[in-house]
């Protein structure tokens, strides 16, 4: 999408565009008001909607392979967690 110099990749400035686009796609569904019951069994509370959004957020956004400063954020991560040093 970026290199194809695509609307959406200009709209997510040429970052992540396929995971920044299919989290507002998705999140749009789920604000429908079709799912309010279905919103209200997982995230009873605001904050719990906000913790639930961070952390689909943060499992998408995983995926983005391609990214080198998330790869690296996550390298750094992976270290701090399983390295003795």
């Amino acid at each position: 999408l970026v290199k194809e110099g695509t609307r959406l990749a200009q709209i997510y400035d040429n970052r992540s565009v396929a995971e920044q686009n299919s989290l507002a796609l998705s999140w749009d569904l789920l604000m429908m008001d079709d799912y309010k019951e279905f919103r209200s069994c997982i995230c009873p509370t605001s904050a719990d909607l906000n913790h639930f959004r961070e952390l689909v957020v943060n499992a998408v956004m995983a995926t983005d392979i391609v990214d080198k400063d998330l790869k690296a954020l996550r390298n750094d991560r992976w270290d701090k967690a399983f390295n003795d040093n």
